[in-house]
């Protein structure tokens, strides 16, 4: 049910709101090493065909993402405003798009991804891996989009425990169906994709049950609806900057994969293992983040401006300190964990650095996340974008081919976390330079 996320200690509010969140981020993240680690078993190359499929299927997520993104921070803030039928029909709209939209990216990936491949350098056995692999989620992706729609809007109404529960349950079935699939049905690196595929198929069916249940504050009407054009703008204003960020995101991937390229496929694997890990440190402040999102939100729609603004700056605090924490781990015992994944030396090598230089980015990324969603939950959503389109296309891409030229894959991370203070430093001047005032004046 819903959530009031606009009274109360902001420290308990933040940690109550975020804590499930974490939670389904916790399973998610273990599920993409526990498939890293299957993936790794069938061979190298497999691993490698995988990780170049990342900037592919970051950028479904991040269209996933940035719609799912604009229906959290509408719906928070019709319900701040106690516009409760409008937020009903904002969620109608958000699913809609996330369908349609998850339509047109089946069609538009399977049609470039072949190329996108060529460009990367993948070829012959790894590139028909890599295509058996990624076609498989292109095919299935609006399972995806709207799996992950559904769950931002039930986080906009302050409920975070039923997401935990559908990322936990799809997650867990993942597992489960992996080993099956890879090697008892013999479908290798395909098998991987469909066990994820059948996995989020699963969380949008219960999903629809739990809003056709009465348990959700927010009512689906089929039979009701009425298409608007003022909803869809209100989502997409958030949503598109939102998803263009997270794309700008998909791109530095794709920039940094066929930079690290260059140095081989054991190079490639290990920033396939490198990054999985790296979501793993990432993940208390993506919890944090996003429940920023739905708190400001819901401050915003409100009236509550100073609150909003606190909540950012004491999230990002918090988020900061927890992904440190995780770092540090990693760098002490970065070759051992490396090689529970892969025992090519090389590889051990070349991600031993990654978990040795990237976690000190560590420092900046959790409070750039949080003021990035604080920037979405008030309605900005271009601030957002400028500070990621920036840290990780005009920073990180660039220093880190440059710093590779001199210092090889451990230039790469440099780049990555040189432009991650760069970034930081950015997101601060626009969050003490901006005015949220006027986007508490309607509500929505």
């Amino acid at each position: 049910m819903r959530r009031d996320l606009t009274d109360g200690n902001i420290t308990k509010t933040i940690i109550k709101t975020s804590l499930p969140l974490m939670a389904a981020f916790l399973l998610q993240s273990t599920f993409n090493i526990i498939d890293a680690f299957f993936v790794a078993q069938i061979s190298t190359e497999a691993l490698a065909a995988v990780s170049i499929s990342f900037p592919v299927i970051f950028l479904i997520i991040s269209i996933g993402t940035g719609i799912g993104v604009g229906a959290t921070s509408v719906v928070a803030r019709l319900i701040g405003a106690k516009k409760y039928k409008m937020a009903d029909n904002a969620a109608e709209h958000a699913l809609l798009s996330a369908f349609v939209l998850g339509i047109l990216l089946t069609i538009t990936g399977i049609l470039i991804t072949p190329t996108l491949f060529d460009l990367i350098g993948a070829t012959g056995s790894m590139k028909a891996l890599a295509l058996d692999y990624i076609n498989t989620l292109l095919f299935f992706s609006v399972f995806m989009l709207c799996a992950m729609v559904g769950n931002s809007i039930l986080r906009g109404e302050g409920d975070m425990k039923t997401p935990m529960k559908v990322m936990g349950f799809s997650t867990i079935l993942n597992i489960i169906l992996d080993p099956i699939m890879i090697f008892v049905l013999a479908l290798g690196v395909q098998g991987a994709a469909l066990a994820t595929v059948i996995a989020r198929a699963a969380g949008i069916t219960y999903l629809i049950y739990h809003f056709y249940s009465g348990k959700s504050q927010i009512k689906l009407s089929p039979k009701d609806f009425t298409f608007k054009t003022t909803y869809i703008k209100k989502i997409l204003s958030v949503g598109i900057p939102a998803s263009l960020s997270n794309i700008s995101m998909s791109i530095g991937m794709f920039l940094l994969t066929i930079i690290v390229g260059f140095f081989g496929t054991n190079a490639i694997a290990a920033f396939g293992i490198g990054f999985r890990l790296d979501s793993l440190a990432i993940l208390p402040g993506m919890g944090i983040s996003i429940a920023v999102i739905s708190i400001v939100g819901q401050s915003i729609g409100a009236g509550k401006t100073k609150r909003a603004k606190e909540v950012a700056l004491k999230a990002g605090i918090m988020s900061s300190g927890f992904m440190t924490a995780i770092g540090l781990i990693f760098y002490i015992f970065a070759p051992q964990i490396i090689s529970v994944f892969d025992s090519n030396p090389e590889v051990i090598k070349h991600g031993t650095s990654f978990l040795r230089i990237m976690p000190i980015s560590y420092l900046f990324i959790g409070a750039t996340m949080c003021i990035s969603s604080a920037f979405l939950g008030s309605g900005k959503a271009i601030l957002a974008l400028i500070v990621n389109v920036l840290r990780i296309v005009a920073f990180s891409v660039p220093l880190s081919y440059l710093l590779s030229q001199t210092y090889g894959i451990p230039g790469v991370w440099w780049g990555m976390v040189i432009g991650s203070l760069l970034g930081f430093l950015i997101s601060l001047l626009l969050f003490f330079f901006s005015r949220w005032e006027k986007t508490t004046q309607k509500g929505g």
